[in-house]
């Protein structure tokens, strides 16, 4: 149990570095004023993602999980036995962890931004994760 929790701590950091530093990398050219007019005014929904570049940034976010989740996978959790409990407890875990630290992190000042993007790590966490795994047990297994 704990190589397990060792792993959701070192998953944790790793994740967080990396969305944080997509994140920046997507908001680079955006200043408050326009992250409000998203919210406050109707806005084409392309010319935000033209002029932001989230997804392109979140597509990195989930490759490097993706590939850092198979190494995980490959190399700790099949050579150690570890099942579908140990997997869950990492995929779901670490995800929680994480967006509870992007939500605590600037709250007031950008309550909405910080919501969704605690919504974001979470769900492109588990899904890196949940197929990291699937790939590396049907590959393996």
């Amino acid at each position: 149990m704990g190589t397990v929790l060792i792993l959701i701590a070192i998953g944790l950091v790793f994740g967080l570095l990396v969305f944080f530093f997509c994140e920046e990398k997507s908001l680079k050219h955006a200043n408050f004023s326009d992250i409000t007019r998203l919210i406050t005014e109707e806005v084409k929904v392309s010319d935000c993602i033209e002029k932001f570049h989230t997804l392109r940034y979140l597509a990195y976010y989930f490759a490097i999980m993706f590939v850092f989740d198979v190494l995980i996978a490959d190399f700790i959790y099949l050579p150690h036995g570890f099942g579908l409990l140990e997997i869950t407890l990492y995929t779901f875990v670490t995800s929680l962890i994480g967006s509870g630290v992007i939500l605590l992190v600037k709250w007031t000042y950008q309550p909405v931004i910080k919501l969704i993007s605690s919504f974001l790590f979470g769900s492109i966490f588990m899904a890196a994760s949940g197929l990291a795994f699937t790939f590396t047990y049907l590959i393996n297994g």
